[in-house]
């Protein structure tokens, strides 16, 4: 899990926009409009990075349809990894200032 939550928040270039969404979803639970105008982003930008974040077990789902609301898996939540990268404390990197 350490691995896939490394390479989905600072491997990739969407890496940056997936801590900002994550960041959002901590503090409240939120569907996609909300998410999206909260973080200023396009809806179909936030679609597409939460579908990652769902895919990959990141977020969970409560409801269906346009009414799905998102929320932080408990399964990163209590990662102190994922809480420093949420802080802005990691990069990521071994041996890299």
């Amino acid at each position: 899990m350490k691995r896939l939550l490394y390479w989905l928040l600072q491997g990739t270039k969407g890496g940056p926009t997936r801590i900002n969404l994550l960041k959002i979803l901590d503090k409240k639970p939120m569907n996609l409009r909300q998410l999206s105008l909260a973080s200023g982003l396009d809806y179909k930008t936030v679609e597409h990075h939460v579908r990652l974040l769902t895919e990959n077990s990141m977020l969970d789902i409560s409801g269906d349809g346009y009414g799905k609301i998102y929320f932080i898996s408990e399964s990163i939540s209590s990662l102190g990894e994922f809480k420093e990268m949420l802080r802005g404390g990691t990069n990521g990197r071994k041996g890299k200032k």
